[in-house]
C-alpha cells in the first residue's frame, strides 16, 4: 500500500504549480510588448515634428494593444481551464510548455508587425503564432477532459467548451486567408487583425 502511495505521489503533479509557471510567463510577456513602443530620438523638436513622430508610432501602438487583449483572452481561457482541472500529469505539463513557448514569442510577432506592418509576411508570422497558442490551449483542454483530469461541470460542458477553445485557432486562419485579399496590398495587411476583434461575438454566440 505504501508503495503504491509513493508511485502515485511522485508521478502526480500539482496544477498550482502550473498554474504559476503560466502567469509569470504571461506577465513578462504582457510586459515586454511595451518595449516594442520607442520613444523617437529628435534632435530639435517641435510640436509638428512630435506630433509626426506619434503619427509615425501608430502602428506599433496597434501590435501592442491588439497583442495585449490577444495574450489577456488566452490567459483567461488558461485560468478558466485551470479553475475545473483538479488534477495534472506529464503530457499536460509539456502540452503547456509547448504553448509559453509560443506565448513568450508574441512579443517579437508584436514588434515584426509594428515596423512592417504594411507587408504580409509579418502578418502571417503573427497569425501563424497565434494559430499555434489556440490549438495547443484547444489540445490541453481536450486531453484534460479525456483524461479524466477535470471536475464534473467540465464534463457536462465538454462539447461546448471544446468549441470555445477551437474559436481562436479558427479566427487565425480566417486572418491569414484575409491577408490573401488583393485589396490588403494597397490598404496595408495590418488590417486583417481586426478579424480578432470578433472573439467577443464567438464566445456569446457559443455561450447562448
Amino acid at each position: 500500500m505504501q508503495e503504491s502511495y509513493n508511485k502515485i505521489n511522485t508521478t502526480s503533479i500539482n496544477p498550482k504549480r502550473i498554474e504559476t509557471l503560466v502567469d509569470g510567463v504571461f506577465a513578462i510577456a504582457l510586459t515586454l510588448l511595451v518595449l516594442g513602443i520607442t520613444v523617437p530620438s529628435i534632435a530639435n523638436p517641435t510640436e509638428t515634428i512630435l506630433y509626426q513622430s506619434l503619427l509615425g508610432l501608430l502602428p506599433n501602438f496597434y501590435g501592442y494593444f491588439i497583442s495585449f487583449f490577444l495574450l489577456a483572452v488566452f490567459w483567461r481561457i488558461n485560468h478558466t481551464q485551470f479553475n475545473k482541472i483538479k488534477r495534472a500529469d506529464d503530457v499536460m505539463l509539456w502540452l503547456v510548455i509547448l504553448w509559453l513557448v509560443f506565448v513568450a514569442l508574441v512579443p517579437f510577432s508584436a514588434y515584426f508587425i509594428g515596423e512592417y506592418g504594411n507587408y504580409q509576411i509579418p502578418n502571417i508570422f503573427f497569425d501563424l503564432n497565434l494559430f499555434a497558442i489556440g490549438i495547443l490551449l484547444f489540445l490541453n483542454w481536450r486531453h484534460a477532459v479525456n483524461s479524466g483530469l477535470v471536475d464534473e461541470s467540465a464534463i457536462k460542458r465538454r462539447k461546448s467548451d471544446l468549441m470555445a477553445n477551437l474559436m481562436l485557432p479558427i479566427l487565425s486562419v480566417i486572418a491569414i486567408g484575409v491577408t490573401f485579399l488583393p485589396f490588403l496590398k494597397e490598404y496595408g495587411y495590418g488590417w486583417s487583425s481586426i478579424v480578432y476583434l470578433a472573439i467577443p461575438f464567438f464566445k456569446h454566440f457559443i455561450d447562448s
